[in-house]
């Protein structure tokens, strides 16, 4: 596993991560026939295995549902082996979200996470799917601050559209913008990836297999239109390349702002094969022709 810095923090980070949502939260039930998420057993053993294999970074939130309680769990005795990064703004449970990106409300998050992962600080620590109007009032940000200056966090970032972080990045003080990216959404190259380059934040890329349309389960997908669009992507692998995850992760990988692409899995082989297909990059002229074929299927899953 090769490792990339995350912009100006000083970290160095594994070009694949990990997206805790699916161990702790059930998700996705568009492309998985049992959507549920893992037990406290099950997730020790997808989280013990991605860091043996060479994951260095993990992504979690509160409103992953018991994301935070099963990494606290399982990994508190190898917190110094991985980057661990989450959010404030949006709790959620079976029930719904609730949002509340207030000052009281931050420094709720930020307490309260630290119980959870049995942490003395959090690496990173994300705003999660702010607005622009919540970016811009500034609130939400200076809560995280006083929790950096007070030891409990070490560095700043934002989750959310193109549009919003670009905005975080434009305001400053953002290390980090955790952004969607992906075959079906090339959104971000535009404007958001050279600016993150400019302004040297670290990028991380959610999404970048569209919640698992961008892997085999595509056939599951009810949506004909978007299953045919996927499919015409298959025309681009083969040898040296041999899945569509792969293509997909090579891609997004292939852009050198990009610091770490979390894709989430409930399942280790998954893993696996996601730290394999990084390894194998694509050559330059693939991911001209891969980036062609995308831009005229103009095709968008999120």
């Amino acid at each position: 596993m090769k490792n990339r810095p995350l912009g100006r923090t000083g970290l160095m980070v594994s070009e694949i991560g990990l997206g805790a949502l699916e161990i702790g939260r059930d998700w996705a039930a568009d492309v998985n026939p049992d959507p549920r998420h893992l037990t406290a057993k099950e997730a020790a053993a997808v989280l013990h295995g991605a860091l043996d294999a060479g994951i260095n970074f993990i992504d979690t939130a509160p409103a992953y549902w018991h994301s935070e309680e099963f990494i606290g769990e399982a990994l508190a005795g190898r917190r110094n082996e991985f980057v661990l990064a989450t959010k404030v703004g949006e709790h959620c449970d079976p029930s719904g979200s609730v949002y509340d990106y207030s000052r009281e409300a931050t420094r709720r998050f930020v307490d309260q996470s630290l119980r959870r992962l049995r942490t003395d600080r959090i690496d990173l620590l994300q705003i999660h799917s702010a607005s622009i109007e919540v970016l811009e009032r500034g609130e939400t940000y200076e809560a995280m601050d006083e929790a950096r200056r007070a030891g409990k966090v070490l560095h700043l970032g934002m989750t959310g559209g193109v549009a919003e972080c670009i905005r975080a990045l434009e305001i400053g003080g953002y290390e980090t913008v955790q952004v969607p990216y992906n075959l079906l959404n090339l959104a971000a190259e535009e404007r958001l990836l050279p600016l993150a380059r400019e302004k040297g934040a670290g990028v991380i890329i959610m999404r970048p297999l569209a919640g698992g349309k961008l892997s085999d389960k595509y056939v599951r997908l009810a949506d004909e239109r978007l299953r045919e669009a996927i499919a015409g992507f298959l025309q681009f692998t083969g040898d040296g390349v041999p899945t569509l995850a792969h293509l997909a992760l090579g891609y997004v990988l292939s852009r050198p702002e990009v610091s770490c692409a979390i894709p989430g899995s409930r399942r280790l082989e998954a893993i696996r094969e996601n730290i394999a297909a990084a390894g194998q990059p694509l050559a330059p002229d693939l991911v001209e022709a891969v980036r062609n074929f995308a831009l005229r299927a103009a095709v968008s899953a999120w």
